[in-house]
């Protein structure tokens, strides 16, 4: 069953997504890139996106108001972290320890106030328009940086909403489906071979397929779905028959010290999985984590929430550290917006894309820092304050070597600059 947003629109309804979602596409293939002008030097080689779906309430996670007002106030406490300056709250125990390795952009501010639009505005660093889907992050830098071919470049653990845009589905996330078990070996549909189906049976499947799309090409040489197909056999026959694939997503072969940093939650295991495929050569990888969206008691639903968040996230940074891969491993821990400071009738906070939280770490991101602030009552960014996502958008792809300004041509000539309206974050790197 599709997983629904509080207006009751699925997510596949509002965006045709995912790797093998072949309908649906904006534009013809054949992008061109017109502009050479890359950013010099890169600080970081991957991309981890731990995606909040349906939006944390700033006021009882990360941007807490001990003396705020009366109606705005949550019922959780707020915490001291080794961050100075930074209050989190009671339930994130593990991530107050170890607050000081990150860095946070508070007063995050857009108006984008529906799930679908504002997922399509945090993953590609563009204002939702109806002329024009951009790509999400990770298409972009499967376009910019292809890996190996044995592994995707572009994985969604388990699922996500978030598209090629007018790349193409070519450049679509590779989705798991699925979520390992503690301890056991996972397969992955598609990368793992049934019983019984040889490397031998797949080489003649491919064969036919190959002899099949040169028959269709014939007929339409120019068709984006064909090309999307051709990217995606190619993909699926080299990671079917790669031995390192395979064990690439083999959670068991973790030592029993990693496997340790992780709770046995869904969460906990994707993001073990996520570190996993990220030593593997996996360039940008999303971990979704929904539920946030929490118009009906809020209380009782973070409360819920937040402690696999606290463990996650820092099992992953400990993890990452420890295989030496956090210092080009870029991580980002958001949603796509806050949730009103004002609590209604139903213990609930609402839709509130003018202020939103991000948690970063490595990558060559500067740790221990707070940027950005909201007012006192947590409605407002501060008047010094001035984050959008297009901003977080263009910082990311600039600590990845891309330069956020560089365009390209679509088939009809049309030139089309990745993130236009973006600055990057210049502090966020020191």
């Amino acid at each position: 069953m599709a997983s629904r947003y509080c207006d009751n629109i699925t997510r596949r309804d509002s965006l045709q997504v995912g790797a093998l979602g072949l309908s649906g596409l904006t534009m013809a293939s054949g992008l061109q890139p017109v502009s050479a002008n890359d950013a010099a030097n890169s600080t970081a080689d991957s991309v981890l996106f731990v995606n909040l779906g349906g939006g944390p309430a700033h006021l009882d996670t990360l941007d807490m108001k001990p003396d705020g007002p009366a109606e705005t106030k949550g019922e959780f406490k707020p915490i001291q972290t080794s961050l100075p300056g930074l209050l989190a709250c009671e339930h994130m125990p593990n991530f107050a320890q170890v607050a000081d390795q990150f860095t946070l952009l508070r007063g995050i501010s857009h108006t984008v106030g529906d799930h679908p639009q504002g997922q399509a505005y945090i993953s590609t660093g563009n204002r939702p328009t109806p002329a024009l889907q951009y790509p999400s992050l990770g298409s972009v830098v499967t376009r910019e940086k292809p890996g190996d071919p044995d592994l995707p470049p572009y994985m969604a653990i388990p699922d996500t909403e978030w598209t090629a845009g007018y790349m193409g589905d070519a450049y679509a996330p590779f989705k798991t489906n699925a979520i390992p078990k503690p301890g056991q070996p996972f397969a992955v549909r598609g990368i793992t071979l049934p019983e019984g189906l040889t490397v031998e049976k797949v080489a003649r499947r491919e064969l036919l397929l190959s002899k099949l799309n040169r028959t269709f090409k014939e007929a339409d040489k120019n068709s984006q779905l064909l090309e999307a197909l051709d990217t995606f056999s190619q993909q699926a026959y080299s990671m079917i028959t790669s031995k390192r694939t395979i064990e690439a997503f083999d959670v068991s072969r973790e030592p029993e010290s990693i496997q340790n940093l992780f709770e046995p939650d869904d969460f906990g295991q994707s993001m073990l999985l996520s570190v996993r495929l990220i030593e593997s050569g996996v360039k940008f990888i999303t971990v979704t984590n929904t539920g946030w969206d929490t118009h009906l008691d809020n209380f009782v639903g973070h409360k819920r929430l937040i402690p696999p968040l606290d463990s996650a996230i820092t099992g992953a940074l400990t993890a990452l550290r420890a295989k030496g891969l956090l210092e080009r491993t870029l991580v980002i821990i958001m949603g796509e917006f806050g949730r009103t400071p004002k609590i209604n009738q139903n213990r609930g906070r609402d839709h509130y894309p003018r202020v939103n939280w991000s948690l970063l770490a490595g990558g060559g991101v500067k740790p221990g820092q707070l940027i950005g602030a909201t007012d006192a009552g947590g409605e407002s960014p501060t008047d010094d304050t001035d984050i959008h996502p297009d901003d977080i958008g263009a910082s990311i792809l600039h600590a990845l070597g891309i330069n956020h300004h560089k365009e390209y041509y679509t088939k009809t000539n049309r030139p089309v600059s990745l993130v236009p309206n973006g600055r990057v974050i210049e502090e966020l790197f020191g």
